[in-house]
């Protein structure tokens, strides 16, 4: 029995295979799917709570919680990036030969574009032929046959490494996404206000991760729109390294701060507990004004028995619907009359008339801190992403936009009669080669009305 001469053409031909290709792609849209509908990297309570025991089993036990770090979806993506690459090479020999080899070819079966037949002189005719071609064209060739003279010009046989170009794009965009798979991280942190950390959590509560610096939350501030909503809130970090401070800035949603390839973004805040509450009340009837610091489950005594009790503090309360922002939720009570709740606005001093009770009463000021929720990301392939992502662009332009031109110029003489035929094909532009063949015909349509003038 004879043998194989090639031995590994069985493996080539499987990952070359665009059934491969196909079959892969197939199964990593429907993978990135299920990756969409369950919430990935979150704690295990978390799944418990949304699915239940036993699909929360199952989906630790296929790596469904953590499914772009999963050993299966990182060799789906190995086995595309292979595919991708043995296709390229299978093809990239006779790419490169065709782009940047020598010689004319294909030009015998290009389509006429125009012809016409003058009586000038057929030197002349040769001249002005070149020079047109060696204007619009990077390769020319002259062939003397014995039917006459034939030009051949060409340009743009680089451009069929376009699909080439997007194998790379996407080769080097695969290879960030392992990058960033395997050695990149995505956590988060807690910072009360005036401290500092240098370790982070992992999404799903898993591990910490050491920074090798430290990231302190000097302040923390939010702003409100006139309805009470959250309009913005900022941190104020400082990055420490080495014992010495080399970073310090503000960062807000979608402004992250960035050191030594780790991202920290402006994720979510929470109060640590307001303290030191000062209330007015006011008289409606005498005027009088009784102001005081309170603090949860204190009374401030008003007068003939009247006293308000501080019950709690709510960071942001609703009101008919929206949100109105900080309140203080208390009662107010005495001997004679039903107890009431009223509730005080931080922001808004004159909420409590609206009650039209004897007294009105209000937040002069309060002291509370605040932690800032930071994400906290590392991706080390982001730059090959964006270098493959760039590349793909760049491929498909050339693909689809750009294209080999082709020309063919004969000039057949019978008598004092020259037929002057010009022949071409542009796939991504024909109408680019009707154009220039209409103006070098043009061109010795001019040359033949000077030459009879001359004449």
């Amino acid at each position: 029995m004879k043998k194989s001469s090639a031995p590994l053409s069985g493996p080539i031909a499987l990952f070359s295979s665009v059934r491969l290709a196909i079959a892969l792609l197939l199964m990593l849209a429907g993978t990135s799917i299920l990756g969409t509908l369950i919430p990935q990297n979150k704690a295990v309570g978390e799944y418990l709570d949304a699915f239940g025991e036993e699909i929360t089993r199952f989906l630790l036990l296929c790596d469904l919680h953590q499914m772009y770090t999963s050993w299966w979806f990182i060799l789906l993506v190995v086995l595309l990036t292979l595919n991708i690459l043995f296709c390229t090479i299978t093809r990239l020999k006779t790419t490169l030969r065709i782009a940047f080899g020598k010689g004319f070819k294909g030009f015998s079966a290009l389509p006429l574009q125009d012809e016409i037949t003058l009586v000038t002189p057929k030197p002349l005719l040769e001249k002005e032929a070149k020079i047109a071609l060696e204007k619009r064209f990077s390769w020319v060739q002259v062939l003397s046959t014995e039917k006459g003279i034939t030009m051949d010009g060409e340009k743009g046989r680089w451009t069929r490494v376009g699909a080439d170009v997007v194998h790379a794009g996407i080769l080097i965009l695969l290879a960030g996404a392992l990058v960033g798979a395997l050695f990149g991280f995505d956590g988060f942190v807690n910072i009360p206000e005036g401290e500092r950390v240098d370790t982070i959590t992992l999404r799903d509560g898993s591990k910490t991760i050491p920074l090798n610096f430290l990231v302190q939350c000097n302040t923390f501030s939010i702003s409100h729109y006139d309805s009470g909503a959250v309009k913005e809130y900022r941190s104020n970090l400082t990055i420490i390294d080495n014992g010495r401070d080399v970073l310090t800035r503000d960062i807000i949603v979608n402004d992250p701060l960035t050191y030594k390839g780790i991202t920290f973004y402006q994720a979510s805040y929470g109060s640590l507990g307001a303290k030191e509450f000062s209330l007015r009340a006011v008289n409606r009837t005498t005027g009088k004004e009784v102001r005081s610091p309170v603090e949860l489950g204190e009374t401030l005594e008003l007068g003939d028995g009247l006293r308000f009790t501080f019950n709690r503090f709510q960071s942001n309360y609703t009101f008919k619907g929206k949100s109105v922002g900080e309140a203080v939720v208390g009662t107010l009570s005495s001997s004679s009359k039903e107890s009431e709740e009223v509730v005080l606005l931080t922001r808004f001093s004159n909420f409590d008339k609206m009650r039209k009770g004897e007294w009105v009463l209000s937040v002069e000021g309060h002291k509370h801190a605040y932690y800032t929720g930071l994400q906290v990301t590392q991706d080390p392939g982001v730059g090959l992403v964006y270098t493959g992502f760039l590349l793909m662009i760049a491929g498909c332009f050339i693909a689809f936009f750009m294209g080999p031109k082709k020309m063919r110029i004969t000039l057949q003489t019978k008598g004092s009669e020259t037929r002057i035929a010009i022949y071409g094909n542009a796939p991504k532009n024909p109408w680019w080669i009707r154009k220039q063949a209409q103006r070098i015909l043009d061109g010795f349509t001019k040359s033949q009305v000077a030459l009879s003038t001359t004449a």
